[in-house]
């Protein structure tokens, strides 16, 4: 059968006569008898379907209205097990409006429910979501699991949040779903996937069959993990960080991070996607760090994050009615913004880590190049190196082609790895950059340190200026006395012509995150270009310029 031509057909007739009750039913039957030939094109003519019964609806005599509210509730039901927007608005359908979670908040939550249905249909391993507390992410994100629960129930989840109140509002927010009698039509829309066992304790749910591991299961973040928990269905975790004060702590964040990565992220079976929610207290927080991770290793993956407040408009983008009540009003947000302090406002509304107002080299004000001048050479290449310090520094050495006041960062060395690693790269680097004079900083083994490179260079027949220098001024001052010169005159390469997690992108990254109050445990990177800049100062203050004769 043609089934386009066919649809098509009766689609036109309902635009002649939209009141005629079988033109509705036939297009229905035509849509499910096409779907198993072309899926897609099924279901668009389903859409079409519920929006002409929508719209007849509003309009129609009173006599018809049971019709096409329950036409659009077959379409719907159609839909809900494939699509997550359907599906949640079909859920709630024989709650009291004011009840329902989904339909009043639709119009913010949208970008949201996208993401998660690109999870469901394969088109992502990773989805971040960062939006303001008491907007619907937790919730969504419940739905999402008993979504995904009832479409392939003896599949396992895992949800994973910090403390006990959490773990178990995600175990009685799935629960309330799929327990009956309740208000909610979830067994309308996967009847197969009957509740069969549920432990309190263990925060565990079975739907269709018991298993070991099973359909839903809610931990702490903190909790034991080994032999207990698989994720075959989806990883999800929501707030992975406390509050504000464990967010300021750098080794807390680190802490945490070594769980998720190490321990809770292995219980994902391989291709298992994964979902991050929560609030961007800080740029090292686990969702920036699983960002960098997902990218770093090539993943399809995005990051959804809504400001309470419309960064042009100043608007709120969360606004929504709620028992007759408008809530979330912009008015609502700038009263918070009064009473909070910027910092915190700017994180847990605006979803803007912290770190972000004290950034001192923010990478908007930066310079990039993606090519070097072409109409003269440099007029030198030098390169600065600040050694490591201790096992968790990394050696640092910027090298840099200078052009009159303009200083282009061509090549670093930026590596935690022991001194018998780092000695040749930086070796390699200043003989295939062709340096003519590198500073190494003597603190501590800088000496002994320059010594060896310089003989490294020696025996593959490169000579070259090296000089060690100590440095007695103080490194935050140092920083913040050179950043206006660096933002002015250095010129860095463009994030697209070098690969993410590259010692050159691992440099930026510090760069760029270092905070004006210096509270980070690395600041090499920073540092670096701060001796980099004062060593140039101090060449150009010095330079020598040719001038005609007065006489």
């Amino acid at each position: 059968m043609d089934y386009k031509a066919v649809t098509g057909a009766i689609l036109r007739f309902i635009e002649d006569k939209p009141l005629d009750h079988g033109a509705y039913t036939d297009l229905f039957s035509a849509a499910r008898q096409w779907e198993e030939e072309d899926f897609q094109a099924a279901h668009a003519v389903n859409v079409q379907l519920r929006e002409l019964a929508t719209k007849t609806l509003r309009v129609c005599p009173v006599a018809d209205t049971g019709f096409f509210y329950e036409t659009y509730k077959k379409s719907l039901l159609f839909d809900a097990p494939y699509f997550f927007d359907s599906f949640l608005l079909y859920m709630e359908l024989d709650r009291k409006p004011e009840k329902r979670f989904y339909a009043p908040r639709r119009h913010y939550l949208k970008p949201m429910v996208q993401g998660f249905q690109d999870v469901l249909d394969g088109k992502l391993r990773l989805l971040t979501i960062s939006m303001p507390k008491r907007a619907g992410k937790s919730q969504t994100g419940i739905n999402f699991v008993n979504m995904l629960s009832g479409k392939y129930p003896d599949r396992a989840t895992l949800m994973e949040g910090t403390g006990d109140d959490l773990v178990k509002s995600f175990y009685n927010g799935c629960l309330e779903y799929v327990q009956t009698p309740n208000e909610y039509l979830f067994y309308d829309v996967f009847p197969d996937a009957r509740l069969v066992q549920t432990n309190a304790d263990m925060k565990t749910i079975n739907l269709k069959t018991r298993s070991r591991f099973p359909t839903i299961m809610c931990r702490s973040i903190d909790s034991r993990q080994v032999g207990l928990s698989e994720a075959t269905n989806v990883l999800y975790l929501d707030d992975c960080v406390e509050g504000r004060e464990e967010a300021k702590n750098r080794q807390r964040l680190d802490d945490k991070w070594e769980i998720i990565s190490g321990d809770i992220m292995g219980r994902a079976i391989e291709g298992t996607p994964m979902v991050f929610t929560g609030t961007r207290y800080s740029l090292y927080d686990p969702i920036g760090r699983v960002q960098e991770y997902a990218q770093r290793e090539g993943w399809n993956w995005r990051a959804i994050e809504i400001p309470a407040l419309d960064p042009i408009t100043d608007e709120s983008n969360y606004e929504y009615e709620r028992e007759g009540k408008k809530v979330f009003t912009t008015a609502y947000f700038r009263e918070q913004r009064e009473l909070l302090s910027a910092e915190q406002f700017e994180s847990e509304f605006q979803q803007q880590p912290f770190e972000a107002k004290g950034l001192l080299f923010n990478k908007k004000e930066l310079n990039y190049f993606i090519s070097l001048p072409v109409d003269r050479d440099p007029d030198t290449i030098i390169a600065v190196c600040d050694t490591a310090e201790s096992g968790e520094d990394s050696t640092s050495m910027p090298v840099a082609a200078i052009y009159g006041d303009e200083v282009y960062i061509i090549d670093v060395v930026f590596d935690d790895a022991p001194a018998e690693v780092t000695k040749p790269e930086c070796a390699n680097a200043l003989i295939s950059n062709r340096v003519a004079e590198a500073t190494f900083e003597s603190n501590n083994a800088g000496t002994y340190y320059a010594r060896d490179v310089a003989q490294l260079c020696e025996q593959r027949g490169y000579m070259i200026g090296i000089r060690t220098k100590r440095t007695v001024s103080n490194k935050q001052t140092r920083i913040e006395f050179a950043a206006d010169n660096i933002k002015k005159h250095f010129w860095f390469k463009d994030s697209s012509t070098y690969e993410r997690g590259s010692q050159y992108w691992a440099f930026m990254k510090e760069v760029t995150t270092y905070t004006r109050t210096g509270k980070v445990p690395h600041d090499d990177a920073p540092d670096s270009l701060s001796l980099l800049e004062n060593e140039i100062r101090g060449l150009i203050g010095a330079k020598i310029e040719v001038i005609k004769r007065p006489i």
